[in-house]
């Protein structure tokens, strides 16, 4: 019996034919994310580990539709698939330089995994998938019911969430509902991430200059620095680290299991 055809075969229809053609599937981001977060360091590793802060899918204005957002306030979560834009390979290139293992930051950055028993940016196609909690949808800035209007709209369309791990200006190619009866397995086996526990750093922030951060951004930003925002394996004792966050350089340093938040310098000090 003869094998079922090759997917950029002719004998699968016109659609596959034009999306695969030359074994290769173009796609184009419908959105791009606003963060906080604006360089890769300090990022939480997963998504889910800071609820405390809001960051928005911005619709690209070709996508601006209404009628494709009805019935998501529906749900709680969202899956995002999105692009590691600081990280993407030259998929053009005739050989595409890419490594088969990876050093996961959860195993102290000391052991290699395959990429795909991993999370990890650098991996051939650079695609990100994350699940996040979907707190509304906004309009202009004002919360709007896509159940309600229809149509095109002018003006910035964004769906509102918390627990991204994703930096500013980050691509997002589509969004799908989480669903509980099929995407959930609370009784699987989380492989290489058992043999660790989760570590949290305690948090001094002097009071004067937890100040300078606005308020709703406060809870968030401390649940990012308590998740150690260092590299796995370059932890350095008594050396001061620089985060950049929302419009605040956050200047800390480590040692042992303390985190010392040492100065906050906003940009109108540069101005």
């Amino acid at each position: 019996m003869a094998g079922a055809p090759a997917p950029n075969s002719l004998q699968t229809g016109n659609l596959c034919r034009i999306a695969f053609m030359n074994d290769r599937q173009i796609i184009r981001p419908i959105a791009y994310v606003r963060s906080d977060y604006n360089q890769k360091f300090g990022i939480p590793r997963q998504a889910n580990l800071v609820d405390g802060l809001e960051q928005a899918i911005v619709i690209e204005p070709e996508f601006r539709n209404m009628d494709a957002l009805r019935g998501i306030t529906g749900f709680d979560y969202i899956w995002v698939i999105w692009g590691f834009s600081e990280t993407s390979l030259d998929m053009d290139a005739e050989h595409v330089k890419w490594k088969p293992t990876v050093r996961p930051p959860r195993l102290g950055g000391d052991e290699r995994m395959g990429v795909w028993a991993t999370r990890s940016p650098y991996r051939p196609n650079s695609l990100g998938l994350s699940n996040v909690r979907i707190r509304r949808v906004e309009l202009d800035g004002a919360m709007v019911d896509p159940d309600e209007r229809k149509g095109m709209v002018s003006g910035e369309l964004a769906v509102i969430i918390a627990g991204a791990d994703m930096m500013n200006g980050t691509p997002v190619y589509d969004i799908k509902p989480y669903m509980p009866y099929s995407d959930s397995h609370p009784d699987a086996r989380a492989g290489f991430t058992e043999r660790s526990r989760d570590r949290f750093l305690q948090v001094d922030f002097p009071p004067s200059l937890l100040e300078m951060i606005d308020e709703e951004k406060r809870d968030g930003l401390i649940q990012t620095l308590r998740l150690d925002p260092r590299d796995a394996y370059n932890r350095k004792s008594a050396h001061t680290y620089r985060l950049s966050f929302s419009e605040y350089d956050i200047r800390f340093e480590v040692n042992g299991d303390t985190l010392s938040v040492t100065d906050v310098v906003t940009e109108r000090s540069y101005e």
